[in-house]
């Protein structure tokens, strides 16, 4: 384990990690927007084959995460970490309940509970901006 520990940070491997599913999720909500707009039966499926990609791709972002903040910040547990570490969590909830959503609903987008839905994705989105914001602040110290 220590030697993927030192790999991952070596190589930065949350920073790499994390910029795919971050640039494909806020395209997902906008998917899922324009499909609840314009009744878009291919807009919802393409939002939703991308956040298949995001879900997976989370539990590498969020185990990179904490290894760098145990590494490089020793886990302290400073008031931006814990906003960080909390809109990360708020991002991969909202994003496990948001596909699962669909699945089990794949009308959803045309139903009575569109409107919560996106509200669960703009959520979603936020809660991102929010824990990529941070890490940026983080790396770059400006």
């Amino acid at each position: 384990f220590d030697k993927i520990k030192s790999l991952a940070l070596k190589h930065h491997l949350h920073p790499v990690s994390v910029h795919a599913p971050n640039g494909i999720l806020p395209a997902a909500v906008i998917l899922w927007i324009l499909s609840w707009m314009f009744n878009s039966e291919l807009l919802a499926k393409a939002a939703m084959i991308n956040m298949v990609f995001v879900v997976l791709a989370l539990p590498v972002v969020i185990f990179t995460g904490i290894l760098e903040w145990r590494g490089k910040y020793q886990g302290e547990p400073t008031s931006l970490f814990k906003i960080k570490i909390l809109a990360a969590t708020l991002t991969v909830v909202s994003s496990v309940i948001s596909l699962l959503w669909y699945l089990f609903d794949p009308n959803i987008l045309s139903g009575p509970k569109a409107l919560v839905f996106i509200l669960v994705n703009l959520v979603m989105v936020a809660a991102a901006g929010v824990a990529g914001y941070i890490g940026g602040k983080l790396v770059f110290k400006d």
